[in-house]
């Protein structure tokens, strides 16, 4: 193998000029590319065209043509401004129709609300321009207002997460490029380093563009782990020095080489191994996770060939006694892992999943207090649908059997009854808002065809439970059916986050097996691969546990970091046992090997991870919180994984050796 990658250098080399032209040539299409990509939360995203639940919610939207509305509430609002107010939305703005009300808000002062309907399949962008031309309305008539909505919160979503990401990589690229220049020094290898991480994150982003691939909260992850391995494979080639066993860059590329294509294989492994989930936005991390490791690998492959030349940098100093003090106090490092393993156990039995999406907003955010005014004022802003097109129920029993849920659950405000002929027909709970009633729903002869549960925003998964319930209690009263009752786009958003979860984590336990089994073959021992399996499950263990301490939920913004701690994890322990292998070789005690494999490989590691570790503490400023604990947990994780593969990595070798 190094002589092959020699002979790979010399041959790039013989044809530099050709290389770099096509090189860059490629790049700059992707940075093109880049520039047409997309954010995309919208519903559709988290389902499976096959998934029964989401046909059913298609077929239910398709036969009654509903379409979630803006919702904007105005305190205070008369009824002369109300009707002024209604005419302006209607006139100036390109929505395809606007329903306005003037309500009792729970403190007995008067509301104005406006539920405004985009057109039939709008776009992301068309809801976006929708909402532009809301505000300047609204404004304009100079009265205060609250905006809510599931369609608002996903578009404020999506503008937050673009502008976000757009503002603070260039933050952390900042970060990345002070920590390379301070330990790396030599400017021709600062670049180097920087352009196998920039331009495979560059690439895989301009690629799923033109494959038309939006952006999601788990596809955001790839582009820094793509940055996260280039540098890292960078790092451990530009700190080496040349000595006599390698005395020029070619022999030291082809040393770095052959550890580095082992562990980008295993990470595309390990990504692919996803593909055969059966959840869509799996197989698409799967799908792009193996595209993003392939190229942060032939990258900097390509890159170091072409450009790496040997200078002297600044590396983290290893103490020479380290081995001979994890030898002499094996046991008691042994039970201080041990502790940290019980800690993060205990972490993990505090650990929530999913989220209440306003989270995601900081609190003095324009969203999160739009939807506290609202909902504080008695409008729950979360829908459930109710299909009753199988129903046969009279509507005394119907608003009987609904109107008891909703006194057994104080978070339901409204409940709304829908006739084929457009009428509507409002109920208020003792917890909502007074709506006017001209009609009631048992005087009707008519049944509803539909009904809207309106409740107050909660975490995904009381909202789930909840939905279920009223599912169970419909068929039960209403009699029973095999296509549910209860559907809607909440719902299957929270469905859809519930599998996210455990797919994405069924996904990542199977594929431990064939990267230990792959492992094992390209370094030729077993005992090897069994025990990278332990570094390689430690640090994933320990960042859930770290998230359950603080208090970080698992969500559908933080399910991803465990696949990067992973990627990390597996690329360290692969250099480690690769030039263990080399030092066992020669003669020598277990510690003796140990002493020289960790000041030759660990340097490089403990690099990658200070300066990879700090740029990403950069997101901790973010506005968006998914990306600020996104952030914190990547730096916690990179330098969890360096304690394993450092101290806990050795540790297991010498109970072994001994």
């Amino acid at each position: 193998m190094t002589a092959f990658f020699k002979q790979f250098a010399l041959a790039l080399r013989g044809h530099r000029t050709l290389t770099l032209i096509v090189f860059a040539g490629l790049t700059l299409l992707s940075a093109f590319f880049t520039l047409h990509s997309r954010v995309d939360n919208s519903l559709s995203v988290w389902q499976s065209a096959d998934d029964p639940h989401w046909l059913q919610y298609q077929n239910f939207v398709a036969r009654y043509h509903i379409i979630d509305p803006l919702i904007a509430y105005l305190p205070g609002l008369g009824l002369l401004e109300l009707e002024e107010t209604a005419d302006a939305l209607s006139e100036r703005t390109s929505a395809a129709s606007v329903h306005s009300l003037s309500i009792q808000s729970l403190t007995g002062k008067e509301a104005g609300v406006f539920f405004i309907l985009p057109k039939a399949e709008s776009r992301p962008t068309d809801l976006t321009a929708l909402l532009t031309e809301v505000e300047d309305v609204l404004q304009h008539q100079g009265a205060g207002y609250h905006l809510g909505g599931v369609w608002y919160l996903t578009t404020m979503l999506d503008t937050l997460s673009a502008k976000t990401t757009q503002t603070l990589f260039p933050v952390v690229l900042t970060i990345l490029t002070l920590g390379v220049i301070i330990l790396v020094r030599n400017r021709r290898n600062v670049l180097l380093v920087l352009l196998c991480g920039f331009i495979p994150a560059l690439q895989i982003t301009g690629v799923m563009a033109l494959a038309g691939i939006k952006l999601n909260m788990i596809l955001l992850a790839l582009p820094p782990c793509t940055m996260i391995l280039g540098i890292a494979h960078a790092i451990h080639l530009v700190l080496k020095q040349p000595d006599e066993e390698h005395p020029d860059s070619l022999s030291l590329f082809s040393e770095v080489a052959a550890p580095s294509l082992l562990s980008g294989l295993t990470i595309m492994l390990g990504f692919f191994s996803l593909v055969f989930s059966d959840y869509l936005p799996i197989r698409q991390l799967g799908i792009w996770g193996t595209v993003a490791a392939a190229l942060s690998l032939i990258n900097p492959l390509i890159l170091l060939a072409l450009l790496f030349e040997p200078a002297p940098c600044r590396t983290i100093a290893i103490p020479d006694s380290i081995v001979a003090f994890m030898a002499r106090n094996r046991l008691p490092l042994t039970g201080i892992f041990l502790l940290l393993s019980l800690l993060a156990a205990m972490g993990i039995s505090r650990l929530n999943t999913g989220s209440l999406i306003l989270d995601f907003f900081k609190d003095k955010a324009v969203v999160r207090q739009n939807y506290q005014q609202i909902e504080n004022a008695g409008l729950g802003l979360t829908p459930f649908e109710i299909d009753l097109a199988g129903s046969t129920i009279n509507n005394g029993d119907l608003q009987a059997v609904l109107g008891e849920f909703a006194k057994d659950n104080s978070v339901i405000t409204q409940i709304l009854y829908y006739f084929d002929d457009g009428t509507v027909i409002t109920d208020s709970t003792e917890n909502g808002a007074r709506f006017p009633r001209l009609l009631t729903l048992s005087k009707m002869e008519k049944r509803p065809e539909r009904a809207t549960v309106l409740l107050k925003t909660l975490a995904s998964e009381p909202t789930l439970a909840l939905s279920e319930k009223l599912e169970a209690v419909l068929q039960q009263r209403l009699g029973p059916q095999k296509q549910p009752y209860v559907t809607g786009s909440v719902p299957l958003y929270c469905r859809g986050q519930q599998r996210l979860f455990s797919s994405l984590l069924t996904s990542f336990a199977n594929a431990f097996f064939p990267i230990s089994l792959v492992m094992g073959l390209a370094l030729r021992s077993f005992h090897f691969a069994i025990l990278a399996i332990i570094p390689n499950l430690t640090p994933v263990f320990f960042i859930l546990g770290l998230m359950g301490w603080l208090g970080i939920p698992l969500s559908v913004a933080t399910v991803t970091v465990a696949s990067i701690v992973f990627g990390i994890v597996v690329d360290d322990t692969i250099h480690f046992l690769h030039r263990l292998q080399v030092e066992t070789r020669t003669p020598g005690t277990a510690i003796e090997h140990l002493h020289n494999t960790i000041h030759y490989a660990g340097p490089a590691m403990l690099t990658a991870a200070l300066i990879s570790g700090t740029g990403f503490l950069g997101f901790f400023a973010s506005p968006f919180i998914p990306l600020r604990d996104f952030g914190l947990l990547i730096s916690g994780a990179l330098w969890l994984a360096i304690l394993c593969d450092i101290v806990l990595l050795p540790l297991l070798i010498l109970s072994w050796k001994k």
